[in-house]
């Protein structure tokens, strides 16, 4: 069973986190034995070679391709650029007619402020190249709240109207819940104001304290905010792209199987209405 707010259920952080190291094809048979409609593709150099028989796994399952990593990397210069290594896999999904969302991010929350830090512009330079690419093959960028200030979301909202003042209007946000512990207490506030932006969704175990650490990675359904958000984001009419998460370096299908025991657990406590769990917090 789903929240209503699911339209299409991906599988994410599943190919460079999976320490049985599967296949593309063992990949894909076990999105399927689980049920889940598509993979957003997280990736390193090493997996780029495997892109293409991952695209004809994917489709010999009748499976979608919801999401590209798209990382953009400054250069001395400030400004940023598309590795040639997205940029393949980028065409290769455009040459089948795939329009992926690129899930891009410009920093990595390294210790201290970045010297774009509070400028918009700055950020809206860094990540033009992935937003023009995007443009040229017909997919939408969003922007991943991967820690730093480009992370929160309320930046990303101005970084996004910047981009849209140079023309590049086919954008969102990417809302990671292990990305955003720190926004469990002023999470309605917050949705409301990001929510008509928010593109994909990732669901992840929530509690107080955790942004940083142990804990910041947890089966959904087990952290003891999980059903609080859900009703918030059930009772926004917000729906769409929705992802269940393996990064935990361990067997991903054990951990997806986890997510989604939660996941189904959630969805009939918001259809029958439960009370809050009483966890400890």
């Amino acid at each position: 069973m789903r929240p209503g707010f699911i339209d299409t259920l991906a599988a994410w952080c599943v190919v460079p986190y999976d320490d049985r190291e599967r296949t593309p094809r063992e990949r894909a048979d076990v999105l399927a034995a689980l049920g889940i409609d598509a993979l957003a593709w997280d990736w390193r150099d090493e997996h780029v070679e495997q892109f293409g028989e991952q695209l004809d796994a994917l489709a010999e399952r009748s499976l979608a391709l919801a999401a590209i990593w798209a990382p953009t990397a400054p250069t001395h210069g400030g400004d940023g650029m598309v590795s040639p290594a997205l940029e393949r896999q980028v065409r290769e999904a455009s040459g089948r007619n795939l329009r992926p969302q690129l899930w891009a991010c410009a920093e990595f929350g390294a210790p201290g402020p970045a010297p774009t830090d509070g400028d918009p512009r700055a950020y809206a330079t860094l990540l033009e190249p992935v937003a023009r690419l995007a443009d040229e093959v017909g997919m939408q960028l969003a922007l991943y709240n991967h820690l730093g200030w480009l992370g929160e979301p309320d930046n990303q909202l101005r970084v996004l109207e910047e981009l849209a003042r140079r023309g590049y209007k086919n954008t969102g946000i990417v809302y990671m819940q292990h990305h955003g512990h720190a926004h469990v207490d002023d999470f309605p506030a917050m949705w409301g104001r990001v929510q008509h932006r928010v593109v994909a969704l990732g669901l992840n175990g929530t509690r107080d304290g955790a942004h940083w650490g142990n804990g910041k990675v947890l089966p959904y359904g087990h952290g003891p905010r999980d059903l609080e958000l859900a009703r918030i984001i059930e009772a926004s009419g917000w729906h769409g792209l929705t992802t269940v998460l393996g990064h935990t370096m361990d067997d991903i299908e054990a951990r997806l199987s986890d997510d989604l025991e939660g996941l189904d657990w959630i969805a009939r406590a918001l259809a029958a209405r439960i009370p809050e769990p009483r966890w400890p917090h």
